[in-house]
């Protein structure tokens, strides 16, 4: 029998190893999870709700019975201070069950967007039926809006007329109507403006922005996480589920479908809106999450050559893909480029203005997959390449690694007096995120605790021989908001110089493959809600960025999330997408002459200077 069980909260991405028998509500707390639990833990609440997600743990007791319905309890859920575990278990936590909520990335850089209106709200006022005028509700609303503002040929789905009818009656004939072209995709009250969604589908963080269709005014900004993660943390483990059997890829597709459902509800009550307002949406992910969102056939895309089922723009209506917005609405998707390199990579060069710079440049959007592209004004086309850097920046595979909440380490500074560590919310730490990661290993790099392979060295300060071979102290049991200690292994080490090394094999082959001179860069554009918090320092100290003797370096937010949202409101900038997926090359690294050798190198640390 195994003396402890490894418990995998997500989406917070903590782990915590604990004794057989233990509750999950003492294991949570055990990881500086913050799950809510008025009662104390005496299940009379109802507050710490999980669901069970894989493994083993007791059945349900009364308490979980008085709180939760048979569907909830046969889907998962249960209360985590009643259910006790017997095996490694994964478990999903709500958002709603976290007394505080993780940090999300959602802003880009600021900028005016350029409006080019796709929908067009047109009031009308026409009269009500009548014994003598018994034209049907559709064709006396048409008719206004021609009489009224000279459009014609309109037309309507069904799905629109269900909810024109009971509308009129309610509005006695005063309606604001949405029309796309010549199609009425939605009806409101008089005098409500039409507004639209910009989605930024990441692997694991989802950014959502309600926009005034009109003004272009950002009514409201709100973010989730991804709830495909309890199916897989990459995208590889999601694609293998989603093909693994008939169900699967409709099961991925309904949770992130659910997610978005939930982060649109959110949204318009953070801005007081309906949501039948919402007449058109933009949404842009990578190649993976947006063939999982639309159900896509997806074996091709998670075995070389890595071909997508479709690259091209499209334009879906939104009751397809579920989306509880206006009845006729469409969700525009942006263009992808090749493998992996998708429409989210095309958003955050628009986002960034990166194709229209007069001078070289790099941009580099890292997550769990990291997209990288060049420009250079002098040709014609961009050039772009994908590298799995795996989620070890979100904090999986870290022994003491989490996303960014509470309690998370974000940075680290090592002197002769001790180690300084800063934290989210300025509360004890209890794990690591992405940019404590980075800035705790360039800081051992620094002062010599580890060498250029990677390898902690026994006599350096603060290095113990733990379980697993030497580690780091960052914080001691005492002094952590778990009672454990917050460190730093050998294998935390390895796994980030897999991690950088992949990024710098990209950025080093995209440069060879283009014969660009490293002295003709002069500007290097770091995206993502990792790279927003990331210290460039300690990042270009490990190697994860090049040190380029000519180059700026900017960080730019979520520039996917802003390239999103200048597609949402013009016509232009979906066209100016377009083109850039057009003439965008992609290199798949692999193929490359040399790239074995250059990855091995790769993961050695730059010597110091």
């Amino acid at each position: 029998m195994t003396s402890t069980f490894e418990i995998d909260f997500e989406p917070i991405g903590k782990r915590v190893e604990v004794a057989p028998g233990t509750d999950l509500l003492d294991a949570a707390r055990q990881a500086g999870i913050g799950l809510a639990s008025v009662c104390g833990g005496e299940g009379t609440c109802g507050r710490c709700r999980v669901v069970i997600m894989a493994g083993n743990v007791t059945p349900p007791v009364d308490a979980d019975r008085r709180f939760l319905s048979q569907l909830e309890i046969t889907s998962g859920q249960r209360l985590a201070c009643r259910c006790q575990i017997y095996s490694d278990v994964k478990v999903h936590v709500p958002k709603a069950s976290l007394v505080t909520d993780q940090r999300l990335q959602l802003d880009g850089q600021t900028r005016q967007l350029q409006i080019d209106q796709t929908i067009h709200a047109y009031e009308v006022e026409v009269p009500p039926p009548t014994l003598h005028d018994l034209r049907a509700d559709l064709e006396r609303v048409i008719d206004g809006l021609e009489t009224a503002h000279g459009l014609r040929k309109l037309s309507a789905e069904p799905a629109v007329m269900q909810a024109l009818t009971p509308l009129a009656r309610r509005t006695d004939w005063h309606l604001t109507t949405y029309i796309r072209r010549h199609e009425i995709v939605g009806v409101a009250a008089w005098g409500r403006r039409p507004l639209g969604l910009a989605i930024d589908l990441g692997t694991t963080k989802i950014a959502g922005y309600l926009i005034d269709l009109e003004t272009g005014e950002e009514l409201a900004t709100n973010g989730i996480m991804n709830p495909q993660i309890g199916y897989g943390e990459d995208v590889i483990s999601r694609l293998v589920h989603a093909d693994r059997t008939d169900e699967g890829k409709h099961e991925l597709a309904r949770v992130v479908r659910e997610g978005l459902n939930n982060l649109i509800v959110a949204l318009a009550f953070q801005a007081g809106v309906a949501q039948e307002q919402i007449a058109e949406a933009c949404i842009v992910g990578n190649t993976a999450m947006t063939h999982l969102l639309l159900k896509l056939p997806v074996r091709q895309l998670s075995v070389s050559p890595f071909v997508a089922a479709a690259s091209s723009a499209l334009d879906v209506k939104a009751r397809e893909l579920d989306l509880e917005i206006a009845p006729g609405a469409y969700v525009h998707l942006l263009p992808g480029i090749g493998g992996f390199v998708g429409a989210d990579h095309v958003a955050m060069i628009i986002g960034s203005d990166l194709d229209r710079l007069p001078h070289a440049a790099i941009g580099v959007d890292i997550g769990t997959n990291t997209e990288i592209v060049l420009h250079r004004p002098h040709e014609k086309y961009l050039t772009s390449a994908s590298c799995a850097s795996g989620p070890a920046f979100e904090g999986a595979h870290i022994h003491d690694g989490m996303r960014a909440s509470t309690g998370a380490i974000e940075a680290v500074r090592i002197t002769d007096d001790g180690i300084e560590i800063k934290t989210i919310g300025e509360a004890p730490g209890v794990g690591l995120c992405g940019s404590g990661i980075v800035d705790a290993i360039a800081e051992m790099h620094r002062t010599h605790i580890i060498d250029r392979r990677g390898r902690v060295q026994a006599a350096a300060p603060w290095v113990r021989k733990g379980e697993r071979g030497y580690e780091l102290v960052l914080v001691p049991g005492e002094r952590s908001g778990t009672g454990r200690e917050v460190v730093i292994t050998q294998q935390d080490v390895n796994e980030i110089q897999l991690a950088k090394g992949a990024i710098w094999t990209g950025l080093e082959t995209l440069i060879e493959a283009t014969q660009t001179k490293l002295e003709d860069v002069r500007e290097v554009i770091v995206a993502g809600a990792f790279g927003s918090y990331l210290n460039l320092e300690s990042a270009i100290r490990i190697g994860l960025l090049p040190r380029l003797p000519n180059a700026t370096y900017s960080q730019v937010g979520n520039a996917a999330g802003v390239g999103a949202k200048m597609a949402l409101l013009s016509h232009k900038e979906r066209a100016r997408a377009q083109r850039i997926a057009q003439r965008t090359g992609y290199v798949e690294l692999t193929t490359q002459p040399g790239f074995n050798r250059r990855f091995a190198l790769s993961l050695l640390f730059p010597q110091q200077t």
